[in-house]
């Protein structure tokens, strides 16, 4: 199935101009790409925070030149790639189909003498990978794409050459834990018997519809790979003992891929004209016109003259008008190598423009003070010059007042909204997983002595769950939010000062005839003046938090 580009998505890579989102997973993002010949490729993007990891730089280079290695009519081949780029790439041959995930998800198990057609494909393309010294390493049911002549295998993005030469030692843990091996699991040397193992956990998901070691936990299914016996209840019993020998423990007790293609080969009915049922045969017909209505929008769409890249429409909808290019300033950033900018949410631009007013009243009122503080001490011929002079900064200062008690009640409403509203977003990306309900996230500013610590445990939440993972399950550094923190208390539990008219905490000497200066005074500019960093802190924090929780929901 593909997605219209979005916002941000590159226009092209390398020569290759894109025009749909295909998916992604871990590693990156994987587009329908077009060639200037007119063939159309999977491109997979790495992700902007792996491109500038060195480490991963040369194992992504490692996995091209192997890939590059591998043939066999069921592996999808490696065209093209950049491993030098900005981000790099890898371009593949597309296959348009299912993976075998999303076709036993959507349709069902498959009947058996498809399971064997699909066994007897994917063990000739390890063998192919095997050919060439790698291993595959992560076989899994979305691995494995479904044509109308066979399965293809795809993402060699874990394959690890087995020659002495290659830095990546063969006993790295990788892979999906439900269909890897015990061997990998428990991070042994690894050779073409892990695959075969994999291999077995496949043709168990395809004729079941689950994995023989279940869900769960990680650690819980790593368990079970490694110690339980294989669930193969619902396996037919004339591809049970096949299934069985491909999950032996022990690695040396495995068939080989050729006794394995073998078996396979004489469950398959060799006279069948589909090897897929109806319904996947007719998914497969469905993305291979959409294919070519996509070469065809392409070459006679236009826009200012030149081609436009116009996006397959998923299956059994109407067109779509195009696909969403991105924004010219995210390709400019995009060229210079920069991660894109993400449009503000209306709650965000409100708390923005919000903070911004109640800032310049603020600074207003500051200003109004030094200017009165200049008249302060001096000594006025009669009362009435002093109690005229007053009545006009009280006017000035009754006006800067009202303005501030109309701010701050719109900040305070766009600010109990806004952070609803990303609470509410964070819930989407760790479902379950965060401590107090969304309502909390306004009730919890609101109840007295909580609110001094409440608001601070939803936000440390809310930012863990907007965090793109880093390396080793790390977050983005909370610096920013503990920072808002720090300025949010001091200001919270200075709040009353601002709604009290400064002018009242004057000294009026009626004897004398003057004013002066009270550390009361003082404070309530101390407070004014404070303002200013808590806003600018305020804003980077909603804007850093809005952008990560933009990009978490993207990919």
């Amino acid at each position: 199935m593909t997605d219209p580009l979005r916002d941000g998505d590159p226009a092209h890579i390398g020569s290759y101009r894109l025009h749909a989102r295909l998916g992604g997973g871990g590693m990156g993002e994987v587009f329908l790409g077009r060639s200037p010949g007119g063939r159309l490729v999977a491109v997979k993007v790495v992700r902007p925070e792996l491109a500038g990891n060195s480490d991963f730089r040369r194992r992504f280079a490692s996995e091209v030149d192997a890939a590059r290695k591998v043939g066999g009519f069921y592996t999808a081949q490696v065209v093209d790639a950049d491993t030098d780029a900005v981000r790099p790439w890898l371009a593949t041959a597309y296959i348009p189909g299912p993976s075998l995930h999303q076709a036993v998800d959507e349709h069902g198990p498959l009947p058996l003498e498809s399971a064997a057609v699909l066994g007897a494909g994917l063990a000739e393309g390890l063998a192919a990978v095997h050919a060439c010294g790698m291993v595959h390493r992560d076989l899994k049911p979305g691995n494995v794409i479904l044509s109308d002549d066979g399965p293809r295998l795809i993402d060699f993005g874990i394959a690890r050459a087995l020659d002495a030469t290659s830095h990546t030692q063969t006993s790295t843990v990788l892979g999906t834990a439900a269909f890897m091996s015990p061997e990998q699991a428990m991070g042994r040397d690894v050779g073409p018997p892990s695959d075969v193992f994999s291999l077995g956990c496949v043709l168990a998901f395809t004729v079941t519809g689950h994995s023989p070691f279940g869900t769960g936990p990680v650690h819980a299914v790593v368990f079970r790979v490694v110690h339980a016996d294989p669930d193969l209840q619902g396996v037919p019993a004339s591809l049970a003992a096949l299934v069985a020998a491909c999950l032996a423990k022990d690695p040396a007790a495995r068939p080989s891929l050729e006794q394995v293609l073998t078996r396979l080969t004489a469950l398959a009915s060799p006279d069948q004209g589909r090897w897929l049922p109806e319904a996947l045969t007719q998914v497969i017909a469905d993305r291979r016109t959409l294919a070519l209505t996509a070469l065809h929008d392409l070459a006679t769409a236009t826009d200012g003259g030149g081609p436009r890249t116009m996006a397959p429409p998923p299956s059994g909808h109407a067109n779509p008008p195009g696909a969403p290019q991105p924004l010219l300033v995210n390709e400019r950033r995009h060229m210079r190598g920069r991660d894109p900018l993400h449009s503000a949410t209306g709650y965000q631009i409100a708390a923005h423009v919000l903070l911004a007013l109640f800032t310049l009243v603020s600074v207003s009122t500051v200003v109004h003070q030094f200017y009165v503080f200049d008249e302060a001490g001096s000594r006025y011929p009669e009362e009435s010059d002093l109690i005229r002079l007053f009545d006009a900064y009280e006017w000035d200062a009754t006006i800067m007042w009202l303005a501030q008690i109309v701010s701050g009640l719109g900040l305070a409403a766009a600010w109990l909204l806004w952070f609803h509203r990303v609470r509410v977003v964070a819930e989407r990306l760790a479902p379950g997983r965060l401590r107090y309900g969304p309502s909390m996230a306004v009730y919890g500013w609101l109840i007295p002595i909580a609110n001094l610590w409440l608001p601070k445990q939803i936000a440390d939440d809310v930012w863990h769950a907007s965090s793109p993972p880093g390396r080793d399950g790390t977050t983005v550094p909370a610096g920013l939010l503990r920072a808002w923190w720090i300025f949010c208390l001091i200001t919270f539990l200075t709040w009353p000062l601002f709604w009290i008219k400064w002018t009242t905490l004057l000294d009026t000497d009626s004897v004398r005839y003057r004013y002066q200066y009270t550390w009361e005074t003082w404070a309530s500019v101390a407070v004014h003046m404070l303002v200013v960093p808590t806003a600018i802190v305020t804003a980077r924090f909603v804007r850093r938090l809005g952008a990560m929780q933009a990009a978490r929901l993207d990919s």
